[in-house]
């Protein structure tokens, strides 16, 4: 494999998914528990497979939003989340094939992540309403609110550090237990 100069390509091993998305994918993540793939993408959908020794795979469950999907991820409940153009946070449980709604912002949600916390942990949804918003998924509404100085195009999380990439070409640094001012940067 070469970082910086040639690429080297060996399409040898590659395997193809059972039934991809029909459209770009605009985020992946394998869940950390089993041998599962999320694929969030362009059409709409979510669709999660189970990965095998060899690489075959199997489609274990899809469900859908109703514009693009941006951003996939998962819990160590074998539950995995997505956000997209439509403003809806979503979730799956794979095992009980369930789907439901588990937040809502007023623009397009562009980043999800589960957070691991002392005692529980929260999904973060990052949104082009100029907010990361923290969902409890035992209540409706989120348990706090970040309002940022621009649109959330990502972010990522090894807690209790949040780091939030905004459209302003700014990075901020949060500290979890006090995410209401981010560090001087």
């Amino acid at each position: 494999m070469a970082f910086f100069g040639t690429p080297m390509v060996n399409t040898t091993y590659d395997v193809e998914v059972a039934n991809p998305p029909t459209d770009s994918i605009s985020s992946i993540q394998f869940s950390l528990q089993v041998d599962f793939l999320a694929a969030g993408s362009w059409d709409n959908s979510v669709r999660v497979y189970e990965i095998g020794e060899g690489g075959q795979s199997h489609g274990k469950a899809m469900f859908e939003h109703t514009a693009p999907l941006l951003s996939v991820c998962w819990n160590k409940q074998g539950q995995v989340f997505s956000g997209g153009a439509d403003g809806a946070g979503r979730m799956l449980d794979v095992a009980t094939s369930q789907a439901m709604q588990v937040a809502q912002h007023d623009a397009t949600i562009s980043v999800v992540k589960w957070v691991d916390s002392p005692g529980s942990g929260v999904l973060a949804t990052g949104s082009w309403d100029k907010t990361i918003k923290y969902w409890d998924l035992r209540q409706s509404n989120p348990v706090a609110t970040v309002n940022l100085p621009e649109r959330c195009y990502s972010f990522d999380v090894q807690f209790p550090l949040m780091v939030v990439g905004t459209a302003g070409r700014t990075i901020q640094i949060y500290d979890m237990n006090n995410f209401r001012t981010p560090y001087k940067v």
